[in-house]
């Protein structure tokens, strides 16, 4: 083949409990064709549907199982695949405090870092470090066609769910200006359809985000307020089963503004504390 062309990527849905992820699936992929990489496989559902994508490649062998990040929708999979095929688990090791059971760290075979190169007979792909979903969460770069395989950094489905205290709304921004920086043709996302206008996609990502920490500085210029109390004033009408969704994405802005000196909290349990504004940006 040649290496110019892009290298075949397939996507596979893999449904999730619904006290995973409700009806929205996990995308899996298949990267390569006669040496394979699983990119995050899902939950356990994706045993036998890898496992049938697999075996339609009756010539190809499986390279490694690739994970974007340790959350279970998409790692639970993972190593009962590992020990089918006999193939190493790749995941970076910042992601070894969100592992909950689904996958055991000694089953980890190879640590991701930014800039690894892996190799297939077809084309290159990259690891990029982008975290803020999680510690350690990467896409991985396919230059030929400028397709990045995003995980959880984008979402077909709308946004991407920030949660301290291993979510953090600072790194997620420095990860999406990263990914706006590759210049890719297509975003291929770990949930929801494939992004094909990423440029578009990426400035409303970062613009939403950036447009929420203006409201929460200037809720707080009025007075200090808790979390629960900006989700009341950012989301008036918020449904009571989303309340705790908003409350993560409040703190991790709150978070954010921390970290660059404009608020701090009121107590120790920064959840129930009140937040207050000590510098007005310039």
């Amino acid at each position: 083949m040649n290496p110019r062309q892009p290298v075949p990527i397939e996507c596979i849905e893999v449904p999730n409990p619904a006290a995973m992820m409700g009806d929205q699936p996990t995308n899996a992929y298949l990267v390569g064709s006669q040496e394979l990489l699983i990119v995050d496989p899902g939950s356990e559902a994706g045993i036998d549907l890898v496992s049938r994508a697999v075996a339609t490649r009756t010539t190809a062998r499986v390279r490694a199982i690739v994970l974007t990040h340790g959350h279970p929708d998409h790692v639970a999979a993972a190593g009962e695949l590992r020990r089918r095929f006999g193939c190493p688990i790749m995941l970076h090791p910042k992601e070894q405090p969100i592992l909950r059971g689904f996958l055991r760290w000694e089953q980890v075979d190879i640590e991701l870092h930014d800039g690894m190169r892996i190799d297939l007979p077809e084309g290159t792909l990259e690891v990029i470090e982008t975290p803020g979903h999680s510690p350690g969460h990467v896409a991985l770069w396919e230059p030929a066609g400028r397709s990045l395989l995003a995980g959880d950094l984008f979402s077909g489905n709308g946004t991407v769910a920030i949660i301290p205290p291993h979510g953090s709304m600072r790194a997620y921004l420095q990860s999406l200006h990263r990914a706006r920086s590759l210049a890719p043709r297509r975003i291929l996302p770990g949930h929801g359809p494939e992004i094909a206008n990423p440029e578009r996609v990426i400035d409303e990502y970062i613009a939403r985000r950036l447009q929420r920490e203006a409201q929460i500085r200037e809720a707080l210029a009025s007075g200090p307020m808790t979390i629960d109390e900006l989700v009341t004033e950012l989301y008036p009408d918020i449904l009571p089963q989303f309340r705790r969704a908003g409350a993560a994405t409040v703190l991790a802005h709150l978070e954010k503004l921390r970290d660059q000196g404009e608020v701090e909290p009121e107590g120790e349990e920064i959840w129930h504390a009140t937040w207050r504004q000590v510098r007005i940006p310039t």
